[in-house]
């Protein structure tokens, strides 16, 4: 159905324009001190990269070394 021009689906609210001050305005503009930032990740660090990666090799050696040598065990006959 055809809308009036009459009707809109936006709203423009301003918020009223700041005061910008001249010059110095005492305390507020001296130097802050932030607090200390702490870096939170979720990625894993370089040490459980390091064993995880060590791990993977040992078992693909493994499984390398069992098909090499797994046709010449005897089968018990």
């Amino acid at each position: 159905m055809p809308r009036s021009s009459a009707q809109s689906d936006f709203v423009v609210q301003r918020a009223p324009e700041e005061e910008v001050l001249d010059g110095p305005i005492g305390d507020a503009t001296g130097p802050v001190e932030l607090p200390r930032v702490r870096l939170r990740t979720t990625e894993a660090s370089a040490r459980a990269t390091r064993l995880v990666m060590m791990f993977t090799f040992v078992v693909l050696a493994a499984l390398a070394l069992l098909t090499m040598i797994g046709p010449h065990v005897p089968a018990g006959e």
